[in-house]
Order: C-alpha cells, then sequence, then structure tokens
C-alpha cells in the first residue's frame, strides 16, 4: 500500500542521508543485489528497557471484559465460512483459532476503543471475529502480497524504544496501484507485527519517510479511508506512533483530508520529525505533534534510509526468504496448537 501518511518531497533535506545516497540505496533496493543482504530483525531482544504503558481499565471496563469472557462461547458460535474471494488469497489450511486470538488482552483492546461500553464492545468483537472468520487475515499467503514488497516501499523491521515493531514506509518506492492487494500487504504486514511482539507490548509503530514525494505515488483518500476502517475496527489500540519524518508543506494539505476519517485518540499518535533537530519544534506546546527522533527511535535501531544510523539495506530475496519461512513456522505453531 502506497504509505498513509506518506507525502511529499521534503522542505530541507536532512545531512544523511543526503539525495544521492538515498537515490542508489532506491536503485539497489530495486535491483535487489544489495550488499551485504543483511536479514531483517523480526524478534525483539530481551532487555530490560521500558515498555509502552498500557492502560489499566477501570473497575467498571473490568466488568465489561469479565461480563464478555463469559459470554464467548456465544461470541465464536456460528461464525462465517471463508469467503469466496477471500479463498483465492488464503492458505486454508492454517486454522482460525479464534480462541487463541481472543485473549484477555484483545478483549481489553476492545473495551478501551470502544469506551467501556458493553454493547458497543461486543459488537465490535463480533464484527471482527466474523470478518477474521470470513478474511483470514493471519492465512494471507506470501506469493499473493510478494509483488508489494519488491521494493521496499513497506515492511516490518527491528522495534523502537518501547520495544514496539517498528514498520518503515517508503512511499516514493511504490511499484503497484491495486488498492485491495495494497491494503492485504498492510494486513499481511501487522500480523506479521503482532506474532512478534514480545509479552507487554501491543502496539506497532509507523516510520515514515517523506523523500521525493508526488501525487503519483500519494494513497487516494478511498484507499486511505478503507485502510483506516480496517485499523480502527479490528485492529484497535494498536497503532503506538506514526512518526512522518520531514513532513512538507504538501502533507498539511493531505492531512487536512485524512484526518477527518482519523478518530481524536489515533490522531495523537501522529507525531513529526526534523532528524538534525536536537528538541521539538514548539517544545513549550504540549499540543504540538512534533517530536525528537530520540524519543521513539534509538538511532543505531533506525535504519539509515530513515535517518537513523543503522546500515540496513532492503534486500528482497533475502527479505522475502525470511517472510516465507516465518509464515511456514507460524502455519506449523498452529497445526500444532490444533493437535
Amino acid at each position: 500500500m502506497r504509505s498513509l501518511f506518506g507525502f511529499g518531497k521534503a522542505e530541507e533535506t536532512p545531512a544523511s542521508p543526503n539525495a544521492s545516497e538515498k537515490a542508489a540505496n532506491d536503485a539497489q533496493t530495486a535491483a535487489g543485489d544489495s550488499e551485504p543482504a543483511v536479514p531483517p530483525v523480526f524478534d525483539c531482544a530481551v532487555s530490560d528497557g521500558p515498555l509502552q504503558e498500557i492502560k489499566a481499565l477501570s473497575a467498571d471496563e473490568q466488568q465489561v471484559l469479565e461480563r464478555i469472557k463469559a459470554e464467548i462461547p456465544e461470541l465464536i458460535a456460528d461464525l462465517p465460512p471463508i469467503d469466496e474471494e477471500a479463498k483465492k488469497f488464503v492458505d486454508e489450511t492454517v486454522p482460525l483459532d479464534i480462541e487463541g486470538w481472543l485473549t484477555d488482552e484483545c478483549i481489553a483492546r476492545y473495551v478501551r476503543a470502544r469506551k467501556g461500553v458493553y454493547d458497543d464492545t461486543k459488537k465490535a468483537l463480533r464484527k471482527s471475529i466474523e470478518w477474521r472468520a470470513a478474511t483470514r487475515p493471519h492465512a494471507l499467503r506470501p506469493d499473493v502480497v510478494e509483488i508489494e514488497s519488491r521494493t521496499g516501499k513497506m515492511y516490518f523491521n527491528g522495534f523502537d524504544k518501547l520495544s514496539r515493531p517498528v514498520i518503515y514506509m517508503y512511499n516514493h518506492r511504490q511499484n503497484t496501484k491495486e488498492p485491495d492487494n495494497q491494503i492485504r500487504w498492510v494486513v499481511y504486514t501487522l500480523e506479521l507485527c503482532i506474532r512478534h511482539m514480545r509479552p507487554g507490548v501491543e502496539k506497532v509503530t509507523l516510520a515514515i519517510d517523506t523523500t521525493n514525494w508526488g501525487f503519483s505515488n500519494s494513497v487516494s483518500i478511498g484507499t486511505a479511508k478503507k485502510f483506516l476502517d480496517i485499523l480502527s475496527n479490528h485492529y484497535p489500540e494498536r497503532l503506538g506512533r506514526a512518526v512522518v519524518f520531514v513532513p512538507p508543506k504538501l502533507f498539511v494539505g493531505f492531512y487536512s483530508l485524512v484526518s477527518p476519517f482519523i478518530d481524536p485518540v489515533t490522531k495523537a499518535k501522529v507525531a513529526f520529525v526534523k532528524p538534525n533537530d536536537p528538541a521539538p519544534a514548539q517544545s513549550e506546546n504540549s499540543n504540538s505533534p512534533w517530536i525528537a527522533v530520540e524519543e521513539c527511535f534509538a538511532r543505531d535501531s533506525l535504519e539509515k534510509d530513515c535517518y537513523g544510523n543503522w546500515a540496513f539495506q532492503y534486500n528482497h530475496q533475502v527479505y522475502w526468504k525470511a517472510v516465507e519461512d516465518e509464515f511456514a513456522q507460524a502455519k506449523a505453531a498452529l497445526l500444532d496448537k490444533q493437535n
């Protein structure tokens, strides 16, 4: 999918990486022959570092959670079969495992997202359960979405300072125009991130590079809205931060069109960064979206192409081998669990 928040050619180009370095990196990325071929980081190293604080449920919200837990048999009854269209894209041998998905933590996310209202929470959960049964997002086949990953326009790689999986978005590497498959790749990537969250982590971070933006590689409003609907309805409380690097002026215009579809809580998670600034602009204003890079990322764990120090170069052959291996392992784990 074209970067949801990826807009515009930067007003000023930070010293690292410079434009020529980025052009060379993008050429290597597209060719898939970068050296050295470094594999992606899917597993978070255990550390004593802080985790993002998960808001505790109030007493009333906890009661809603317990009430819903008692009604799980009703929630998961009479599920729809796999949608005929979805069958073209999923591995039907991957078990559904709704019970494994419907954990206390999962229910709590829906309770928080629906403000502790019992009826709203139950309806939202049932809607997501039916969606997962019909579309099997966790069983999307790698070969279906492989084309979306060839240029390295969007992918999961590594973790931020709070151990949240990082999804890099390089909108200028856009290579496809079919919106439904772009969204499948976003969903696949979210499911991949979720499978690799360490205990105590529930959210992802988006690192969005806005270099070389143009209207030809910006997401359509319709596609953006569809993605936001999926995110809010079926992955509530999963976005930790969406960090836009060097946002251009044109970002404001595009963002103003997209933002009405974003709920206030999600909107507050969008942050802007100028990597060479030691401190966020307008720091005296607590409502400012500007932050310092170090608030979210360790420079040594942030890709050089996204203004960090990590000399990771996307290599599609290497990355996709890791994706295919991970899918096979995840499938085998679910089959073992089923048996």
